[in-house]
């Protein structure tokens, strides 16, 4: 067993907690645990074993998930201190299973089965047992960690934004529909979705629009939720330009490559907070169909959308009327994030020319481009003024 550190520690233990009570929000997966195990191990530094129970189980909630006798194997865990991490553990075991959620119409099953996990519900709970908001891991400026998909909350809460007059009345429907014990979780967990999804007015206007379209394919919302997705989480833009798309070749990457790419931007990014970051990334891709995780591996290649899909992600990359080339959808958000295939791309934009959407395409020995007469709200509001039967251009086919 290692021994206890000489140098005094109650006045750090005192900085830890007064951190803990004043600014949560600052603290590390690591400080957490350091924190929690001051009231198992007196009189003793703890920082370095918090680090080193990280390091060798992951997460908080698989640390938390661990049997007693697993425990006690890592040195300088004791029995108190062993019981005290699965006594955590097993009280939220026991919360997920007794305590009835918030009270509001429950979501279909599907809706949240995949990412209401155990090890969801012991983070939770300690998130909730010592009030402690998603942790803050240094950054660069404009780079922070990809650390909480949503996805299946997203696909199945984001349709009803239509229903609502003002968006803050669906954050606050969020706050109560969310899968999630805690209210502090909900809270957070709903700001993060209208971070993501409706961060100005215009993107409000538009993306509510296109929710409000029942004719729109689930495969459509699955498409324009990874774009939203990848356009406001910089860490997954990073890794779509720099592993994902380099890669379409051999239409593969392992987990462990996708780690260092995360580490080039992030280098003190803890352990824990990288195996949330691939689990999100992950869940993005295989989620929303854009790719297919296998093992420590994703899968993906060139592939179609639907039109819905396309003329939104085009009126958002292109917003403004005026003359653009192909290859900015083929070397943009379209070609290299959603991995379109670009003459399915080139198909599209003939059939938004039929019908009234772009005023030309023109192609003339390499210069490629095509114009746009209308800005992004009036363009959708257009096309999707249209019957539907119309819009089945003859060259449109759904894959």
């Amino acid at each position: 067993m290692s021994k206890p550190s000489s140098e005094p520690v109650a006045g750090h233990r005192e900085r830890l907690r007064a951190q803990f009570v004043q600014k949560p929000d600052t603290m590390t997966d690591a400080e957490l645990v350091e924190l929690l195990l001051t009231y198992a191990i007196p009189r003793r530094d703890v920082a370095h074993l918090a680090k080193e129970l990280l390091a060798r189980f992951g997460t908080v909630g698989q640390l938390l998930g661990r049997e007693r006798d697993t425990l006690l194997a890592v040195d300088g865990i004791g029995e108190q201190t062993a019981t005290l991490l699965v006594l955590v553990g097993r009280l939220a075991e026991c919360r997920l299973g007794q305590e009835k959620p918030a009270e509001t119409t429950p979501l279909p099953m599907e809706a949240h089965t995949s990412n209401f996990s155990a090890e969801r519900a012991r983070n939770d709970f300690l998130a909730e047992l010592i009030d402690e908001p998603e942790s803050k891991e240094p950054s660069l400026p404009g780079i922070r960690t990809f650390a909480n998909d949503e996805i299946a909350n997203s696909l199945a809460l984001l349709p009803e934004a239509p229903r609502f007059a003002q968006v803050e009345a669906f954050r606050t429907f969020l706050h109560q529909r969310l899968p999630y014990n805690s209210e502090s979780t909900r809270r957070r967990r709903a700001s993060y979705i209208m971070d993501r999804f409706f961060p100005t007015p215009q993107t409000q206007r538009t993306l509510i629009h296109f929710l409000a379209q029942k004719e729109v394919a689930p495969r459509s919302l699955q498409d324009v939720i990874f774009y939203h997705i990848l356009r406001a989480e910089p860490l997954a833009a990073h890794i779509a330009d720099n592993c994902i798309w380099p890669a379409l070749p051999t239409g593969r990457i392992e987990r462990e490559e996708m780690r260092r790419s995360i580490l080039t931007l992030l280098p003190e990014l803890s352990k824990s907070s990288q195996a949330n970051a691939l689990r999100s990334l992950f869940n993005s891709y295989n989620l929303l169909g854009v790719g297919q995780e296998s093992g420590t591996s994703l899968f993906f290649r060139t592939r179609t959308g639907s039109l819905d899909s396309f003329v939104y992600l085009l009126l958002a990359h292109c917003p403004t009327p005026g003359i653009y080339s192909f290859e900015l959808l083929e070397q943009g958000p379209p070609g290299r994030w959603l991995l379109w295939d670009r003459q399915w791309m080139r198909s599209q934009l003939y059939n938004l020319r039929d019908l009234g959407i772009l005023a030309k395409v023109s192609e003339i020995d390499t210069i490629r481009q095509f114009s746009l007469v209308f800005d992004q709200m009036e363009g959708l509001s257009r096309f999707f003024a249209i019957p539907q039967d119309q819009r089945l251009a003859l060259r449109e086919r759904e894959q």
